[in-house]
C-alpha cells in the first residue's frame, strides 16, 4: 500500500513536469527571483527555466528579513552578493532563444558595492534590457551617472534615493537618446540637478533638496507633462519661485506641491504664475499646515484660467512636532493674497479636499469654491490619512469616530 502511495506522488510530480515551458514560466513568473531560482534548483526540469524568463525583477528587499536591515551594512552586502549571484543566473544563455522584455532593479549601493565594475558587468545583459530602475544610497559623479543611463537602452523609469555625488554639487543629465518617461528624486544631496536633455521625460517627482539655490533647471524636456515638488523647508531655506523651477516648460498639464504641513514654500509671482499656468488642467495643494487658513488656495487657483481638477490636501502630524527646531517657522507668504476676485468665474469641474474636517473653517472653504465654480460637477471629501507614529502620540487620548473615505457629494447650487 505505501508502495502505491510513493508511485502516485511521482506519478503527480510527473505530470507538473510534463507541462510545457511556458506553461511552467508563467508559474515562476508569479513569484520573486530570488523564489523563482530557489524553485528551480528543486528539478532539473525546472533547471533551465529562469533563464527564459521574459519578465525579470530583481528586488534587494527579496533579499533581506526586514527593512530594519537596510541599516546593517554586513547584512546588505551579503543581500547584494546573493542578488548578483540571482542575476547572473537568471541571465544566463541558454540554449533557447530568449526575448526579454521588461527588467526591473532595486538595488542598495553599499561600500563594497558602489560602482562595482564586478556587479555591473555581472549584469551587463541586465542593463542592456532595463526598463525599470531604483537606485538606493548610491553615489557616483556625472561621467559614471553618465555610464549607467547610457548603458540601460529601454530604460524608462527610474527612480534615485537618498543619492548624491560626492564633492561634486551638481549633476547634470544630458541623454539625447534616453527614453526614460518618469524620474523620481527622493532624499537625495544633490546642491543642484541640471536636467540639459532628456526628450522623452513625461513625469517627474522631486523632493527638494536642502538647498539654498534653485535645486534644479529644466533644459531640452518637450514631453514634460506632470510635475510633483515635495519639500519640508530647513530653517535656514527662505523659499522658491515656480517660475525659476520651471522655467522653459509649456506642456506641464498636472502640477502637484507638497509642503508636508511645514511653511509654504512656493512665494506669490503675480503675473508670472499666470502664463506658468496657462495650460494647467490638474493642480494639486498638499501638505497644507491644519492651522492655516485655505481661501489663499483660491487666489492660486485663479491663475489657472483652465484647470478642471483642483485638490488640497491638509496635514496635521502631530508627530512631526518633536523635530520642528530642524525645519522653518511654519508660515504662509499667500496669507495676506487671499482676495479673491468676484468678477472672475472658475472652470472647476472637480474638488479634491483630504484630510477634510465638518469644521468651520473646512466647511466655508467647500462654499467658497461653488460660489466661484459654477460648472462644478464632483466634489471628494476625504478624511486625512492614517499614521501609525501619530497614533502612537495620541495612544492615551479618547480615538475620535473617523470620518468614511471620500464621501461624495452633489455640487448643485440652489
Amino acid at each position: 500500500m505505501e508502495s502505491n502511495n510513493v508511485q502516485i506522488h511521482v506519478e503527480d510530480e510527473d505530470r507538473l513536469s510534463k507541462l510545457p515551458d511556458d506553461i511552467l514560466l508563467d508559474i515562476l513568473g508569479k513569484g520573486n527571483m530570488n523564489t523563482c531560482i530557489r524553485a528551480s534548483f528543486l528539478s532539473a526540469r525546472w533547471r533551465h527555466l529562469p533563464s527564459l524568463l521574459s519578465h525579470i525583477s530583481l528586488d534587494i528587499s527579496d533579499f533581506v528579513i526586514s527593512d530594519d536591515s537596510f541599516l546593517n551594512p554586513t547584512v546588505v552586502d551579503e543581500a547584494m552578493a546573493c542578488m548578483t549571484k540571482v542575476a547572473r543566473i537568471s541571465l544566463a544563455v541558454s540554449g533557447r532563444k530568449r526575448t526579454m522584455k521588461a527588467v526591473s532593479l532595486r538595488v542598495v549601493l553599499t561600500s563594497n558595492y558602489l560602482c562595482d565594475i564586478c556587479f555591473f558587468n555581472a549584469t551587463t545583459t541586465l542593463f542592456r534590457h532595463l526598463s525599470r530602475l531604483f537606485l538606493y544610497n548610491a553615489r557616483f559623479d556625472e561621467l559614471q551617472m553618465d555610464r549607467l543611463l547610457n548603458s540601460c537602452e529601454q530604460l524608462q523609469h527610474l527612480e534615485l534615493d537618498n543619492c548624491d555625488t560626492g564633492d561634486e554639487p551638481v549633476l547634470k543629465t544630458n541623454i539625447p537618446n534616453s527614453k526614460i518617461s518618469y524620474l523620481k528624486l527622493c532624499s537625495c544631496l544633490f546642491e543642484k540637478v541640471e536636467f540639459l536633455c532628456l526628450p522623452k521625460l513625461s513625469e517627474l517627482h522631486y523632493e527638494l533638496s536642502y538647498s539654498l539655490n534653485t535645486p534644479f533647471s529644466l533644459g531640452i524636456v518637450p514631453c514634460l507633462e506632470e510635475v510633483r515638488l515635495v519639500c519640508k523647508m530647513a530653517s535656514y531655506q527662505s523659499g522658491y519661485n515656480l517660475s525659476e523651477l520651471l522655467h522653459g516648460t509649456k506642456e506641464i498639464h498636472a502640477l502637484t506641491l507638497d509642503f508636508e504641513g511645514e511653511k509654504v514654500w512656493m512665494l506669490p509671482e503675480g503675473q508670472k504664475l499666470h502664463s506658468l499656468f496657462q495650460n494647467l488642467s490638474k493642480l494639486f495643494i498638499h501638505g497644507i499646515y491644519a492651522k492655516f487658513g485655505l481661501s489663499w488656495t483660491i487666489t492660486v487657483l485663479e491663475a489657472a484660467p483652465f484647470i478642471k481638477t483642483f485638490g488640497i490636501k491638509v496635514c496635521d502630524h502631530v508627530c512631526t512636532e518633536k523635530n520642528r527646531r530642524l525645519y522653518a517657522k511654519r508660515i504662509n507668504p499667500w496669507q495676506k493674497n487671499n482676495k479673491l476676485n468676484s468678477s472672475r468665474h472658475l472652470n472647476l469641474t472637480r474638488l479634491e479636499f483630504g484630510g477634510f474636517m465638518a469644521v468651520k473653517k473646512h466647511l466655508q472653504f467647500v462654499r467658497a469654491v461653488m460660489d466661484y465654480a459654477s460648472s462644478l460637477e464632483t466634489i471628494l471629501l476625504e478624511d486625512k490619512d492614517p499614521c501609525e507614529y501619530c497614533d502612537e502620540v495620541n495612544s492615551n487620548r479618547p480615538i475620535l469616530r473617523q470620518v468614511p473615505s471620500f464621501q461624495k457629494i452633489n455640487a448643485s447650487k440652489k
